[in-house]
């Protein structure tokens, strides 16, 4: 009997099975075999098998090699957005239970942040977590590059990030709660010879300057120091909030550092706070999900147990959360 062409289509869907979208998902957004198995927590061979399905059912090869780097097939870059859409649909709709008991469910939470929300509210937020469950698992990773797209393709459950930072336009099918406010505040060595109790800008002009880098750019409390006018000499970098308190005793460095980190590792660190008088804008950060977690129960749980640490960091939030294109 002759296969007519909507019985072939039919033969090929049966070829692909959930465990093959999920692999495909991968190797579309790592772009590299090694990396999508380590995702997956699969072996290389394992993945590579999984991939030779893939190209045999779907009559393309995905993936080439491009001097050096790995690209996706043209192909392979249509199947991005729906292999995704797929998938996170299967997962809010079929796999995600109705209702969610922290209590007796398996669940991996990931939570994208920087290394200062990682010390003032995922700290807290992980040892709340260990109070109330037993098989509870997050995963917190930087706030890499990548970060726009991993929240576009709901790839994370949560990334905490800085509003100043936030395109609108770029996270419209997104939702935000706000969870942190700190002020920006000066830091030096309590031992420092020449530092009263203020930051002003003669201070930050007449001595070495700890300045903090992210990713090549620019930082916010950078920007707000030249929109005031203030000079730095700049003697070192950091890449991160965390390291740079502790990077200034024995020093005459000077930093700005969130309020509430310095004042959380003052002791540690053997510095003192100064007031700013310099009139710099507060440090605000939302947590960012896409808006097909809204009403995942799972999800709703997290989001209420990170609430709850934000009001406990004294944090006031809104009453309820901003929706999809006001984020």
């Amino acid at each position: 009997m002759a296969i007519t062409g909507g019985e072939e289509e039919l033969v090929k869907l049966g070829q692909v099975d959930l465990n093959l979208l999920v692999v495909l998902d991968a190797v579309l957004r790592e772009k590299n075999v090694t990396r999508a198995a380590e995702s997956l927590h699969l072996s290389q061979p394992a993945t590579s098998t999984a991939l030779a399905r893939l190209r045999r059912v779907l009559g393309d090869e995905l993936l080439y090699k491009n001097g050096r780097y790995m690209e996706l097939t043209p192909r392979g870059e249509s199947l991005i957005e729906p292999v995704r859409e797929v998938l996170a649909t299967i997962e809010q709709t079929i796999v995600r239970p109705p209702v969610f008991d922290p209590t007796r469910d398996t669940r991996r939470f990931s939570v994208v942040a920087s290394d200062y929300v990682g010390v003032t509210l995922i700290r807290p937020l992980i040892a709340r977590l260990s109070g109330l469950a037993t098989d509870l698992r997050l995963d917190a990773a930087p706030v890499g590059a990548r970060y726009l797209d991993a929240l576009q393709r709901d790839e994370v459950d949560v990334a905490i990030l800085p509003d100043q930072i936030v395109d609108q336009r770029s996270l419209s099918d997104c939702s935000q709660l706000p969870v942190i406010a700190d002020r920006f505040v000066g830091a030096v060595w309590s031992g420092h010879p020449r530092a009263g109790d203020r930051l002003t800008a003669a201070l930050l002009a007449d001595s070495p300057y700890l300045e903090y880098v992210v990713e090549g750019r620019r930082s916010i409390v950078e920007e707000q120091l030249d929109a005031v006018g203030c000079t730095r000499r700049v003697a070192a970098t950091a890449s991160g909030f965390v390291p740079m308190p502790f990077m200034l005793a024995g020093t005459e460095l000077v930093a700005v550092l969130p309020e509430r980190l310095g004042r959380r590792v003052a002791g540690a660190a053997d510095i003192r706070l100064l007031e700013p008088e310099m009139d710099l804008q507060p440090l605000r950060q939302s947590a960012f999900w896409h808006s097909r977690r809204d009403r995942d129960p799972g999800h709703v749980w997290l989001r209420e147990q990170l609430a709850v640490v934000a009001r406990e960091e004294g944090v006031e939030l809104a009453s309820g959360v901003v929706g999809p294109g006001t984020a």
